[in-house]
């Protein structure tokens, strides 16, 4: 038996797959595989799928990881990836197969970009958006570990965050604190900044391009 690392993307219409969709659509699809997929023992076995991170709904994901354990220690790894791709639904693709390096429980942080489409002024709307995350207080509701509900200050643990001019629009890149520890929805914060710029009914697109490790380089 070995442990091997899946780093796929969920992409277009897939980002509305809900993360209990998505574990029944990748065990469903490695059933459709030849793959010696290793199951847990006991009397109710499963296959052994263990993700970094879910995702929130609507939400793209370009660096996702799903880890999961072969019987056979010969079978290709190239082969994982050509067998899952034949058989995978739109919008999930299958990039990379590596030896887990770190545990999902160090990862901290995950890196994101945020497209708004605007009829208008792109550059005004970059200009805008910025100049509200510098004044500090970005404040989205959040449940707490008792269920309570208070304002979270997303500029506080904020790691990075810039905005430019696109043909389109205007786009946001930021890196939120996420894990198991602490977790900020990146759903919440850009409509809250949209809100805040009265720009609520413009539509945008969210992904997440990788987690990241406390030192800031990338989880593997």
């Amino acid at each position: 038996m070995r442990s091997v690392r899946l780093r796929f993307a969920k992409i277009d219409s897939a980002r509305y797959i809900s993360h209990l969709d998505l574990t029944r659509c990748m065990t469903r699809a490695f059933r459709r595989t030849d793959i010696p997929l290793w199951y847990t023992e006991g009397f109710n076995p499963h296959p052994y799928l263990v993700f970094g991170l879910s995702l929130p709904l609507g939400v793209e994901g370009y660096r996702e990881t799903l880890d999961i354990r072969l019987d056979n220690e010969e079978y290709p790894n190239e082969r994982v990836l050509s067998e899952l791709n034949r058989v995978s639904v739109p919008g999930i693709r299958f990039d990379e197969i590596t030896e887990p390096v770190h545990k999902a429980a160090e990862i901290t942080a995950a890196e994101y970009t945020a497209d708004i489409v605007t009829d208008g002024d792109g550059e005004a709307l970059a200009q805008q958006l910025g100049a509200i995350v510098a004044a500090g207080d970005v404040s989205i509701e959040k449940k707490n570990k008792r269920k309570e509900i208070k304002l979270l200050n997303v500029c506080e643990s904020m790691k990075e965050f810039s905005a430019e001019a696109t043909e389109k629009g205007a786009r946001l890149h930021f890196v939120l604190p996420a894990g198991g520890e602490f977790n900020v929805n990146p759903v919440l914060f850009v409509t809250k900044l949209l809100s805040m710029a009265d720009a609520a009914d413009l539509p945008y697109r969210i992904a997440r391009l990788r987690f990241l490790l406390p030192d800031g380089t990338e989880f593997q």
